[in-house]
Parts: C-alpha cells; sequence; structure tokens
C-alpha cells in the first residue's frame, strides 16, 4: 500500500481503511526511540527505516515479509510534506514494487496535512478523507519498468492541499485547534522575516507569527494568511526562504574566510546506535559555518563536513538525522523548543545542488 504522507497519524489512517487486513508499516527508526516505542514494537508490526542513512536493507527486510504473506504500507514520499505538496517517490520504489511480487494499491489521503502539520506544536480537528486511487496486479507491474512504477505512483498520489481547498465545491475545510492556535510552531517550518530579511527571528503565539522588527501575520482556521499577509500560503514563504538562504550562502561559500553561515543555541547531537538506542554526543550551540570555502557543521566538539553526509533529513519538526563514515547522528532541539532546524537541511540540499 503506498500512500502520500500529509501528518503523523497517517498510520492511523491507513490501518482504519485496510482494519480487515492488518499492515505492517514501514516507519521511521526514531519511533521505535520514543516512549512508545516498546509498546508499538510489542503490538505493531513495524519495519524500522534510517531516514538519512542508506535504505538498502530496509528494502530487503521488506521484501522478505511480502514473501510470508505480509501487507506491508509504506510512505512512498520518504517524509511528511512540510507545505501541503506532493514530494517525489523515493528512488527504487519501483525495483521494490515489482521485486515484491505483490499488488499494488495506491491510496490518497485528503486534508491530513491540514490536521496536524509537520510544524505544528498540536492537532486540528477537521475532515479529513482517504481513498484507493489506483490497484495493480502483479502481471500489470510486471509489463512496466521501474520508471513506469514510480510515473505511475506519482500520478496517483499527486495532490496538493491548497489546490484542494481552492476547488472544494462546498468551499475550503475549516479546522479547529485542541489546543493553541493555527500558527503555533510556524517558525519550525519558515525561518525569514519578509519585511526585515533576517533569519531566525520569527516567534509565533496563537493564530500569528512575527518579527522583532514588528512584522506580524495571522493564519487563518483554512490553512491559508489572511489576505493583506506578503504570502497567500507556506508554500510561497518557504520559496522566499530558499532563495533568501541561497544568496546568504553563495556570498559567504564563495570567500576563504571562515565565516557563520547559521547558528542556534540549546541543541543536542546524539549517537545512534544498535538495538534502537542512543547517547549523548554533545550539547550546547550548533553552528553551519564556511571553513576555507567548505560548509562544516559543529556542535561541541565534533565536525561534519556537510557536503561530505550520506543524506540529511527531518524526523520530526524538532529532530533531523544524518549519517556518515562515521556513524548515524541525530540533532534535536530543547524541549519546548521551536528551534527551526530544518534550514540546516535546507542549506546542505542548496550546497549539494
Amino acid at each position: 500500500v503506498a500512500i502520500n504522507h500529509a501528518c503523523a497519524y497517517d498510520p492511523i489512517f491507513v490501518g482504519l481503511a485496510f482494519r480487515n487486513k492488518p499492515l505492517t508499516f514501514v516507519a521511521s527508526e526514531h519511533i521505535l526511540r520514543s516512549k512508545w516505542g516498546p509498546f508499538l514494537d510489542k503490538h505493531i508490526s513495524l519495519i524500522p527505516h534510517q531516514k538519512g542513512a542508506r535504505g538498502s536493507r530496509t528494502a530487503l527486510v521488506t521484501l522478505k515479509r511480502i514473501k510470508k504473506g505480509e501487507s506491508v504500507f509504506l510512505a512512498v514520499e520518504g517524509g511528511q510534506t512540510w507545505d501541503g505538496r506532493p514530494l517525489p517517490v523515493m528512488p527504487y520504489t519501483g525495483k521494490l514494487v515489482k521485486g515484491s511480487g505483490a499488488t499494488l494499491v495506491t491510496y490518497l489521503l485528503e486534508g491530513a496535512y491540514l490536521s496536524a502539520p509537520n510544524w505544528a506544536t498540536g492537532t486540528r480537528k477537521g475532515k479529513v478523507y482517504g481513498r484507493p486511487a489506483g490497484v495493480y496486479s502483479p502481471e500489470e507491474l510486471r509489463k512496466m519498468s521501474d520508471e513506469e512504477v514510480e510515473k505511475l505512483i506519482a500520478r496517483d498520489l499527486s495532490y496538493d492541499v491548497w489546490k484542494w481547498q481552492k476547488t472544494r465545491k462546498d468551499g475550503p475545510v475549516s479546522y479547529k485547534c485542541v489546543r493553541g492556535g493555527f500558527a503555533d510552531g510556524l517558525e519550525r517550518a519558515v525561518f525569514t522575516c519578509p519585511s526585515c530579511g533576517a533569519i531566525g527571528t520569527l516567534t509565533s503565539q496563537g493564530d500569528s507569527i512575527g518579527c522583532s522588527c514588528g512584522f506580524k501575520v495571522r493564519m487563518l482556521d483554512t490553512g491559508f494568511f489572511e489576505d493583506d499577509a506578503p504570502f497567500e500560503t507556506i508554500v510561497d514563504w518557504e520559496a522566499f526562504d530558499k532563495e533568501t538562504l541561497q544568496t546568504v550562502l553563495a556570498g559567504k561559500l564563495s570567500t576563504n574566510n571562515e565565516t557563520e553561515l547559521l547558528s542556534d543555541d540549546n541543541v543536542t547531537l546524539l549517537r545512534i546506535k544498535n538495538e534502537h538506542s542512543e547517547e549523548t554526543a554533545a550539547c550546547g550551540r550548533l553552528t553551519l559555518y564556511c571553513s576555507d570555502g567548505a560548509p562544516v557543521l559543529s556542535i561541541g566538539s565534533s565536525r561534519f563536513d556537510l557536503s561530505g553526509l550520506s543524506d540529511m533529513k527531518t524526523v520530526r519538526a524538532n529532530r533531523i538525522v544524518f549519517s556518515d563514515e562515521s556513524g548515524y547522528y541525530e540533532l534535536r532541539s530543547g524541549k519546548g523548543s521551536n528551534t527551526n532546524l530544518r534550514k540546516y537541511v535546507i542549506a546542505r540540499n542548496l550546497i549539494k545542488e
């Protein structure tokens, strides 16, 4: 079962839809390190996947479980959408689907992103829909190339929540916050003030997000910003973020002087070990700086060549994971903190490009 990954509750939504045939979930490894990890490991069938690391082991385990007769649920985008738009299908998904010899069901979730955005500190009550988009037999899949299977999945699961809100016959769905406001935690997704251009100065409270320069904007119960805001949706704000960060990186990486690019206080570096255990490697100030034209990620006595990382992914709003030759790591902001760690992932991707 291939789905678009809209929010953290997708496994519950999909599990309810397929309740007559329990599913095995391919889940981020960090879930097994959470307080719910032991319970989930005991009562729900999971295949842990290390985001930010090579996934060949995950694929092999998945194939073995399918061969045993299990049905497997996979978020084919590899992570939750941050802005309500579709993400690319993960590489080798077509190869995995074809190699399984199983029937493929593409299952589309609508409205789930606005019920629990990845960056939000709380959930919202509102309408969420789920439906099968396509069902494909092993015989049909064998006639396709790996790339054609991936294009088929991408076509079925291509869903933009903002287009959906604009084109609904009954008008956009309104959501109701269980606690807090609609903008609470938004600074964990966006990070540049559109008024003064400063990075990392945004703070949210209730339905509004603002900057120390005096800028302030309100988010509505439909997920859109108020009419006089500089952006219509978070999508537009993200584009502004990336454009600003790209300009900053291009200017500072072109010099041979050691210069700071980004920094945040109260961050912890964890080294992830086998059997889903972790140990603290460093705490304190996280810095991305330029050293002789090369980007370096620094915390405590640990240094990482940003361009030499195998991968770097967000797993929750306050956590990012990455790997290099020395091991698998997680960066985590302080409890209750709205520090934006995602900008380091964006910076790494911009530098790689």
